[in-house]
């Protein structure tokens, strides 16, 4: 497993490590004390191998450890390993929780991971969906995605395990040019769980523009930059490319250029999505 893949993969794990321990944290009335007892416990066994995880990957770069995240982590693991042990109201582990989830997310994130390949063959869609999943999953602050035909599935697909720290901007066309009867249909289901994800991380988080002069299938994750050998919905109809663009002024200004020559309807200047 390369090592953007690794990173990508600790986001998960943390989230499935401290889901159900939030999870009753959050709703401590739905369990009794002995489903309490045992969801801690359960967490205590797990947090030491997820620990042993993050130490992996913190000391698995050839030549490389990077100490000063390791050192916030095992913080955020002795805090969490004594509030679960100490805490006597499982309601009172929420905020705990949240604090040390946050640190743990900033610091595995934080940890640099080169991408020297120019181009990337996909051997299989899935292989490609991997590689686009973990890069939407380990940007920290800015993930813009053009693409003319975003259809509904982008969301699911690529957004799950995007940090809640990082904006995401999504460039598609406007509906006034949509002519097929096939193509509405695909903006419109587009554009209904658009709004749902709004909800979800709200004008700051999330931004949807329309733009009718861009035609490159380009994402951006922080200063990384890729383009698309093929619209982003279409993974599994045949080969597909992802080619890496050199991080330099002119490349940056096509994706600035797209955003801000288009009409946002959602973000920070429309916080009601239509």
């Amino acid at each position: 497993m390369d090592r953007k893949r690794q990173q990508a993969d600790i986001i998960f794990r943390l989230g499935r490590l401290l889901g159900p321990l939030e999870f009753a944290a959050s709703f401590p009335d739905r369990f009794d004390a002995d489903e309490q007892e045992r969801i801690c416990a359960r967490f205590l066994a797990d947090l030491p191998i997820f620990y042993n995880e993050v130490v992996q990957f913190c000391d698995g770069e050839a030549g490389h450890r990077y100490g000063r995240q390791q050192e916030v982590i095992a913080g955020c693991y002795n805090d969490l390993q004594n509030k679960a042990v100490h805490t006597q109201r499982i309601e009172d582990l929420q905020s705990p929780l949240q604090v040390n989830r946050d640190r743990i997310i900033e610091q595995v994130l934080s940890i640099p991971v080169p991408i020297d390949s120019t181009i990337y063959e996909a051997r299989t869609p899935f292989s490609t969906y991997c590689l686009v999943k973990d890069l939407c999953s380990t940007s920290r602050q800015q993930l813009v995605l053009l693409d003319r035909y975003f259809d509904q599935t982008v969301f699911h697909r690529f957004f799950t395990d995007t940090p809640s720290a990082t904006q995401v901007t999504l460039v598609t066309l406007p509906s006034s040019q949509i002519r097929s009867k096939n193509d509405r249909k695909r903006h419109s289901e587009f554009i209904d769980v658009s709004r749902l994800f709004a909800q979800e991380r709200g004008p700051q988080g999330y931004r949807l523009i329309e733009n009718g002069n861009f035609h490159d299938r380009w994402l951006r994750c922080d200063d990384k930059l890729f383009t698309l050998g093929g619209s982003i919905k279409d993974l599994d109809r045949g080969p597909f490319t992802i080619s890496r663009l050199d991080s330099i002024d002119q490349n940056k200004q096509q994706f600035n250029d797209a955003i801000s020559q288009g009409t946002e309807l959602f973000g920070p200047t429309q916080s009601t999505h239509p």
